[in-house]
């Protein structure tokens, strides 16, 4: 197979969009080529943008000495599950060689795997329901950044009603940590929180989660109860909802305007009092236009809209979360207390932090677990590899671009400086002497102007 045109072959590409595994495929270098619908959904980010990043920013634990890498959680500890096994194999033709890494979802994919096929789950809400409480508070919010301060106070106002709330931000800036804290505040606090990750379930699992199932609706089925029963009297968060397909959003927004679910395969209407948190990962107009949302849905789940800042917008909170992640990091790994060098503290302000507050988190949790106990503090070195090689390229290009803004500085005075000789020659009729007064400069000053920038007096002087 020709890897240089894999994008063109539309077969191999619906052959791995087909697949129940999400697949990135990538160069030897790190760099990614290609990714199927549900590789960019459960890394909340499309296709595009994803070409040409660096794999471990988003898979710290990838190797290329080892098909099996494991089990890796994209979420932070506490977050809805996203822990998934990893498998990479090699494809060659001869000429290319190319990674391709396999990640299949363990919350939703091992339950299913039953040897005894006339066994049945012991509790479906221990096998399918991956996430039943929350653990934070706003309290549990860190920073103190303007921005931040002025959503978490909107995010408190919020709590105190039963509106339907939709909190959009890019993937890692802490949407979760919101939709808990706002629970936690809530009227609805001592009741359940059911969360569940859209992204990570598969289409055909979702409405029979969401919605609960009756014995015999297929093979089998049996009775169970649905999310929104489950989370009746309390709250529902739907992370990444904009993944979700639009023929269940319909039936979503019917169950909000009606107030009650049917179970798949039932003819029931069971009535349900769940709140609903919503999250996306990009804005909520955007996923309208391009026909990830229903409009007709966002109406009904954005009755109250939250954007939580990307860390880019609140770099003043960086060494605070930094000491925050190193003390909390520490400490769990049964460390001394760290501090950070200034040069790394430096090239984070730099850096454009992609991955958000969860991506600085896991910077620093590699650092500290090869840092030696005798060293007092986080060096340049004791950060990952690829995160040092993508910073510091991102840093020398701020640079250049910094230095390119000085010069289109020097060229703007240069031109001022250039129209005000040409006016006081003008007004002066050529005069040197006169013009030179005018400018309140030396004659020798003003000869030596017109000399840099190509100014002939004989174009100013009457006749």
């Amino acid at each position: 197979m020709d890897f240089k045109s894999i994008e063109s072959i539309s077969l191999y590409k619906q052959l791995l969009e087909g697949v129940s595994d999400a697949v990135i495929i990538y160069k030897k270098s790190g760099s990614i080529l290609w990714c199927n619908r549900y590789a960019s959904q459960i890394l909340s980010k499309s296709g595009n943008d994803i070409l040409g990043e660096d794999i471990k920013i988003y898979i710290p634990c990838i190797s290329n000495e080892n098909e099996n890498n494991g089990i890796i959680t994209l979420e932070k500890k506490g977050s809805l599950p996203k822990s998934f096994e990893v498998k990479r194999e090699i494809l060659k033709d001869g000429v290319h060689e190319l990674n391709v890494v396999y990640l299949r979802n363990i919350a939703f994919f091992k339950p299913l795997e039953i040897k005894n096929k006339n066994k049945k789950p012991n509790n479906y809400e221990d096998n399918i329901i991956p996430y039943q409480n929350a653990k934070y508070r706003f309290e549990d919010i860190i920073g103190e950044n303007k921005q931040l301060n002025d959503v978490k106070v909107l995010a408190q106002r919020a709590a105190l009603s039963s509106s339907p709330i939709l909190i959009y931000g890019d993937t890692g800036t802490g949407k979760e940590l919101f939709a808990q804290s706002i629970h936690n505040a809530s009227k609805r606090g001592k009741n359940r929180f059911v969360g569940i990750n859209c992204a990570a379930v598969p289409d055909t699992l979702l409405e029979a989660i969401f919605f609960g199932t009756i014995k015999g609706a297929y093979t089998g089925a049996v009775d169970r109860p649905g999310l929104f029963e489950l989370a009746s009297d309390g709250t529902i968060f739907l992370d990444e909802i904009n993944s979700m397909p639009l023929y269940l959003q319909a039936k979503l927004l019917r169950v909000i305007q009606e107030g009650n679910v049917r179970r798949l395969g039932g003819s029931d209407n069971i009535t349900v009092n769940t709140r609903i948190i919503s999250a996306i990962n990009i804005e909520p107009f955007e996923a309208i236009r391009k026909k990830y949302l229903l409009n007709d849905l966002f109406y009904r789940i954005g009755v109250v809209c939250i954007r939580i800042p990307p860390l880019i917008e609140r770099k003043d909170d960086l060494s605070i979360l930094t000491n925050y992640f190193i003390k909390k990091i520490c400490s769990k790994l049964g460390k001394k207390r760290k501090r950070i060098s200034p040069a790394v503290l430096e090239l984070f302000n730099k850096y454009s932090w992609p991955g958000n507050v969860r991506q600085l988190e896991y910077i620093i949790e590699s650092s500290l677990t090869f840092i030696k106990d005798s060293e007092p503090e986080i060096l340049l070195e004791h950060l990952p590899e690829y995160f040092r090689s993508t910073s510091i390229k991102t840093s020398q290009k701020k640079d250049l671009n910094a230095k390119s803004k000085v010069i289109s500085l020097q060229e703007e005075i240069n031109k001022i400086e250039k129209n005000k000789v040409i006016i006081a020659l003008e007004e002066a009729s050529g005069n040197i002497s006169r013009a030179a007064r005018q400018l309140n400069m030396s004659r020798q000053s003003l000869y030596y102007r017109m000399v840099k920038y190509g100014i002939m007096v004989s174009r100013y002087r009457s006749f």
